[in-house]
């Protein structure tokens, strides 16, 4: 069960691949979301001339408490890899938030 001490800090990181398209990064978050405590958010692409070869998400961003289980980041590392190998290497940021600070 998660508790609020639990969740004394969020890990969040930011993916980005310029040329995915909508539906994979859809798939993505789908896996993801599978791993327990683990949150995606598709960040839309900032408004501008619409390009075929650019996607239309600007930025996947993963949430989770920063003490998941070694087990859990391993799902988390699989799952972006597989993507890594099919589609090429995310641009990734990662920022560690205090839950205090959130609200």
């Amino acid at each position: 069960m998660t508790t609020p001490s639990t969740l004394a800090q969020l890990t969040t990181e930011r993916l980005i691949r310029d040329d995915l398209p909508l539906a994979v990064y859809r798939e993505v978050a789908a896996h993801l979301q599978q791993v327990p405590q683990v949150q995606v958010q598709l960040e839309p692409r900032p408004l501008g001339d619409f390009n075929y070869f650019h996607s239309q998400i600007g930025a996947m961003i993963i949430s989770y408490p920063q003490n998941l289980s070694p087990g859990g980041r391993q799902r988390i590392e699989a799952i972006l890899d597989f993507y890594h190998q099919r589609y090429g290497p995310w641009q990734r940021e990662q920022n560690t938030l205090d839950m205090d600070e959130k609200s």
